[in-house]
């Protein structure tokens, strides 16, 4: 499987010049999620809401920060796709996997430690962004680049461990025509809506009218101080959460090899992570 991986990655170098640096296409990334700064009012009106609301505590039988068990660890495990490159961290997928019980003991009491402590390896921060050039389009423009995102394993998998907790919660917030990132729904769930829509006014005889919206840079425009707003009633999770989206840099490679230098994201949330479909989701809603 890495040999396959290898002669991929060297057969799409060659046939994909990447003519812009890798620094100009990191700094286009950061400007992606650059906010209009100037609403003094509205900013002071939502940190006064989030200092209330940080006030609040937890309502009883509410919390969810509680260890994580071995069983939950292990259905983790099982969703942890081997044949992987290692991150920054270096870690392979198969280290984890194919470690003995004892190591799996520790390493499920470590995770469990960061969500006590409110804190995360550093390294767990940073991510390694691939920038993959968009089909028919300038490869001299930096818009013109995909970013695909590589996080460490170890903190994709605490993400899975919150992930099975917050999602059944967080579900049944959402509206019931929200459709993606959703278990059990799917885009077909909106084309049968949407013909369902167009029968309809078609019978009675009335104009069907339909917006369309194509959200550019979606993650990395998520407000995070919004989103702190809309999440669970557990602080703690909360302040979990945060800690793991918040504070993030990245590092840019390109398709001749060449790395941009340490950005810092101040804003949006990380491409590639397992939490970010259910949090943009939230932030929308």
């Amino acid at each position: 499987m890495e040999n396959h991986q290898q002669t991929y990655w060297q057969v799409w170098t060659l046939l994909s010049p990447v003519p812009h640096s890798a620094n100009s296409i990191a700094s286009q990334l950061v400007k992606n999620g650059a906010h209009r700064t100037g609403y003094r009012e509205s900013t002071r009106l939502v940190n006064k809401e989030l200092s209330d609301l940080w006030k609040i505590p937890t309502p009883k039988g509410h919390s969810i920060s509680e260890p994580f068990r071995p069983e939950k660890l292990a259905a983790a495990l099982r969703r942890l796709k081997p044949g992987k490159s290692p991150r920054l961290d270096t870690t392979f997928p198969e280290f984890i996997l194919h470690t003995g019980s004892a190591l799996k003991s520790w390493f499920c009491d470590f995770l469990s430690s960061c969500m006590r402590q409110l804190k995360i390896p550093k390294i767990w921060r940073r991510s390694l962004i691939v920038a993959i050039p968009k089909p028919e389009k300038p490869l001299g423009d930096p818009k013109s680049y995909r970013p695909i995102s590589l996080l460490c394993v170890p903190f994709k998998i605490l993400e899975r461990l919150i992930y099975a907790r917050v999602d059944p919660i967080i579900d049944t917030f959402l509206p019931w025509e929200q459709a993606g990132f959703r278990h059990g729904r799917s885009v077909v769930d909106q084309f049968t809506l949407l013909t369902q829509d167009i029968e309809d006014s078609c019978s009675a005889k009335k104009k069907a009218a339909f917006v369309f919206v194509d959200l550019t840079a979606a993650y990395d425009t998520v407000w995070r101080r919004g989103l702190t707003c809309k999440l669970l009633p557990d602080r703690h999770m909360v302040r979990m959460i945060m800690e793991m989206v918040g504070n993030r840099s990245f590092t840019l490679t390109t398709g001749n090899g060449k790395r941009s230098g340490l950005r810092r994201l101040k804003i949006g949330v990380p491409q590639g992570s397992v939490l970010v479909p259910l949090l943009f989701n939230i932030s929308g809603s």
